[in-house]
């Protein structure tokens, strides 16, 4: 589960419990929880508690950032970099350590940042050279991104993973292609070099919907479990995508009972992990 709203666990005691309680309920295996660079120290004692919290009901913290901002057509990713040293200097303070870094940096061209560089709404074959070059530029930045964290968190001793866009093998059609270290090939191919524990967001309330977005990562993973799947709690992104905006599914029950459906589908494969709920908030206030 995604949790965006860390420093409010931290600060509140009635949050951090509600929180807990949820987990367990849910039987989470781990948190991705969004701590900006300067709040691995700024926040020690607050996160030492919680991640001890964490420990005893059995779910492994994780740290998480990531905007779209990150690219260079914005700030840039030295914040995203120094999120990940920060917590790893957190890891190195104490013995009750997060279990790794989760990133969720997209490419594609919104959240009020960047230029207009992935060219969203067109299929590749589509895209003028222009164009190509503009998408071709920014997915092998992404990947270089990738990369560099991986690295980071491999030399640090601990896990790496991100939530990717169910688009990367079916745009309008089309399967993304990227060019990454000289080698041109599909973009998911690439990806799967460099995140380890690689999170489809689904962006759907049907099940049948999720099963077949997803289908296409488990075949490419060759087998290795680490692919998992998120479903979309938090109220905004519109009916059909969020269960809080899509009426006759605003519910936990209804989340929950399609968590089963898809898992089922899904679990028969080599390469499937587990789910994820995006997040925390939307999750908390969908009625039971």
């Amino acid at each position: 589960m995604w949790v965006w709203n860390t420093s409010e666990l931290i600060a509140s005691t009635s949050a951090r419990t509600s929180f807990l309680e949820h987990a367990k309920g849910l039987g989470l295996t781990d948190a991705y929880l969004f701590i900006r660079a300067a709040e691995y120290s700024s926040q020690d004692d607050g996160l030492t508690t919680l991640l001890g919290a964490m420990r005893k009901i059995g779910v492994r913290a994780w740290g998480v950032e990531g905007w779209r901002g990150y690219f260079s057509d914005g700030v840039g990713p030295a914040e995203l970099y120094a999120a990940v040293d920060a917590l790893v200097g957190y890891n190195d303070r104490h013995d009750l350590k997060f279990a790794g870094f989760h990133s969720d940096i997209e490419p594609h061209d919104g959240q009020g940042a960047g230029e207009n560089r992935f060219v969203n709404g067109i299929a590749q074959s589509q895209l003028t050279q222009t164009q190509l070059s503009s998408r071709d530029e920014i997915l092998t930045e992404w990947l270089g991104i990738h990369e560099a964290l991986l690295a980071k968190t491999t030399a640090a001793g601990i896990e790496y993973g991100a939530a990717i866009a169910s688009w990367v093998d079916d745009y309008y059609g089309e399967p993304v292609q990227a060019t990454f270290r000289g080698v041109r090939k599909p973009l998911l191919e690439h990806l799967f070099a460099v995140v380890p524990q690689y999170v489809v967001m689904s962006y759907s309330t049907s099940p049948s919907k999720v099963v077949n977005v997803v289908q296409g990562e488990l075949r490419s993973a060759s087998g290795a479990r680490r692919v998992m799947f998120g479903l979309e709690t938090h109220a905004g992104p519109g009916a059909n995508i969020s269960y809080a905006d899509t009426p006759g599914k605003n519910k936990r029950s209804q989340v929950l009972s399609d968590l089963k459906t898809i898992e089922g589908h899904l679990a028969v494969n080599p390469s499937y992990l587990g789910w994820s709920i995006h997040d925390w908030e939307g999750w908390r206030q969908l009625p039971d």
